[in-house]
């Protein structure tokens, strides 16, 4: 394959597969550290560059930039002014990629919250390691992949998902398993629907809608996004130009029939189109 990648196929569990296209192609490889000296050097090597054309320049550029900024914003987290900030394309696609391919039907959705007020985020973070050590020696092992959010009186609650097993009538209804939190109510749910596509995947936005509003508060700011435990696996991906992507997938056993799509302009990429295929074995199901 070549040094650059325009396209991405993802594959999330054994049922879907999602295509991502760049309107640009991506450099691969790992990006190195640069200081701000390296940054201006690099800049002038492509504003020097009779080959290129302004455009690509500009494009270049832009990129570069981006990348710096990013890299010293965690580097720098702790001397900078505690602030906000929207969620980024990439924190969207790790939180649902780690729901599409961790969590089903029949699993669980927990929410935590505190009795007492001005509960702080430190505090609350030690609350619910110590939630989850006493679960898993009541229940075993699990997955979980949690949200946080502050309710309109201030105080944080959590969101959870969670494969475990199903729970006893009589501790649900002697209050046996939420004692367990013992901070505030607990309210447990079997998820019935579970659906990854657009304005079906309830869930997955109302728990997205969450994260925005966490990020967005400053209280949030150097603070991890996800609370997630680290038996969750990852989908399967594979980077290429988009020549190459389509002939792994056109071999790929079982029709694709493509149940969601979009595409939107960004600056340096020009575009990003993305599609999500599900993938059918028997063909009676079309």
């Amino acid at each position: 394959m070549d040094d650059y990648y325009n396209c991405v196929l993802k594959f999330i569990g054994d049922d879907y597969v999602g295509v991502k296209k760049y309107g640009n192609g991506i450099k691969k490889g790992r990006r190195s550290k640069k200081t701000e000296a390296m940054l201006k050097e690099e800049i002038r090597k492509i504003e020097m560059d009779t080959v290129l054309s302004n455009v690509e320049k500009m494009v270049k550029i832009t990129v570069l930039k981006e990348n710096w900024s990013e890299e010293n914003e965690r580097k720098n987290t702790a001397t900078k002014e505690p602030k906000g900030r929207k969620l980024t394309m990439k924190e969207r696609e790790e939180f649902s990629d780690l729901m599409d391919v961790n969590f089903k039907r029949g699993d669980k959705y927990v929410t935590l919250t505190y009795a007492k007020e001005d509960v702080s985020l430190d505090e609350a973070r030690r609350d619910f390691d110590n939630w989850i050590k006493r679960m898993r020696e009541k229940y075993g092992d699990f997955k979980y992949l949690g949200v946080r959010s502050f309710q309109e009186r201030g105080t944080i609650h959590f969101h959870v998902l969670m494969t475990l097993p199903d729970i006893p009538i009589d501790e649900l209804r002697s209050g046996t398993f939420q004692s367990i939190w013992g901070l505030g109510t607990v309210d447990v749910k079997k998820i019935y629907q579970l659906s990854m596509v657009g304005k079906y995947a309830k869930l997955k936005n109302y728990l997205l809608k969450n994260l925005c509003e966490f990020r967005e508060d400053e209280r949030s700011f150097g603070k991890r996004l996800l609370l997630k435990s680290k038996n969750l696996e990852k989908p399967l991906v594979i980077k290429g130009t988009y020549k190459e992507i389509m002939e792994i997938s056109n071999g790929l056993e079982g029709d694709l029939k493509k149940i969601d799509g979009y595409k939107f302009s960004l600056e340096y990429l020009h575009h990003i189109s993305c599609a999500t295929y599900r993938r059918v074995f028997d063909k009676a199901e079309n």
